[in-house]
């Protein structure tokens, strides 16, 4: 929903909006911020910047540092982030399949889902001798150069996916172009193959697949599989465990969701 949209929507909190908006900032910059800076992230007034950081401080969900005059997130956002892992359905159906797949092939699995065009890990499992790559529950892809994102893609209406492809490219200016070929590919590897791909596109060393899981038409998931270049080929992610990673979807899909 655009801002024009929200603007229209009687239904629609502002204040509840701004107020999300100023707990999102801090995602996008890491270490304390002042109100000034929270301002130059959101696009909010200073003055309302301030009444907002307040209350949230009064709620637990900031916490301000007077010897620096900034605030971080408080203990309260992870009581959120807590109930809506630990009820997660698929999360508890998927992570067996994962633990088994990561254990066989020594890979990576991941399972995450879209927020606000980023790809966010509800679960993730490491091959025995892969704990160097870091990620884990909570970390954040790119949709436009991650396997995962592009099976996200790849799920979604064309006419929804064209709703997002513009977007992304605002967000990666001068590098789309490249960044939309190498989409493009991978739906293709999609509608042929079954899985999406990413070869040494969201980071140059590593390697990934994926496929997604469309729970409903407003709830996808999506499991990706790979890790370091130097561990697992191209050759093997394409032909043994792209394949074998459609069946582990087909199971998890088929145990009850």
């Amino acid at each position: 929903m655009t801002d024009t949209e929200q603007t229209k929507d009687r239904k629609f909190v502002e204040a509840l909006s701004r107020g999300l908006r100023i707990l999102s900032a801090f995602d996008k910059m890491s270490g304390p911020l002042g109100n000034q800076d929270i301002a130059a992230i959101t696009g909010l007034p200073k003055p309302t910047v301030s009444r907002m950081t307040y209350t949230l401080t009064q709620l637990g969900y900031l916490v301000y540092s007077e010897r620096n005059e900034k605030y971080e997130l408080g203990a309260t956002n992870l009581t959120l982030g807590h109930a809506y892992t630990a009820n997660l359905r698929i999360r508890q159906i998927a992570k067996p399949h994962m633990l088994e797949l990561a254990r066989e092939f020594n890979v990576n699995i991941g399972l995450a889902t879209n927020v606000q065009n980023e790809m966010i890990f509800v679960e993730y499992c490491r091959g025995d001798q892969l704990k160097s790559v870091l990620v884990d529950i909570g970390s954040k892809l790119p949709m436009g150069k991650s396997a995962i994102g592009r099976s996200y893609l790849a799920a979604i209406p064309e006419e929804k996916r064209n709703q997002i492809l513009p977007q992304l490219a605002e967000i990666h200016g001068t590098d789309w172009p490249d960044i939309e070929n190498s989409i493009q590919d991978s739906l293709e590897s999609y509608r042929t193959l079954g899985f999406t791909r990413s070869f040494g596109d969201w980071d140059r060393n590593i390697n990934t697949v994926a496929v997604p899981l469309k729970l409903s038409e407003n709830k996808i998931f999506c499991i990706s599989c790979g890790g370091p270049s130097y561990v697992i080929s191209t050759d093997t992610l394409l032909n043994v465990i792209g394949p074998r990673l459609i069946h582990v979807a087909r199971d998890i899909m088929n145990s009850g969701l």
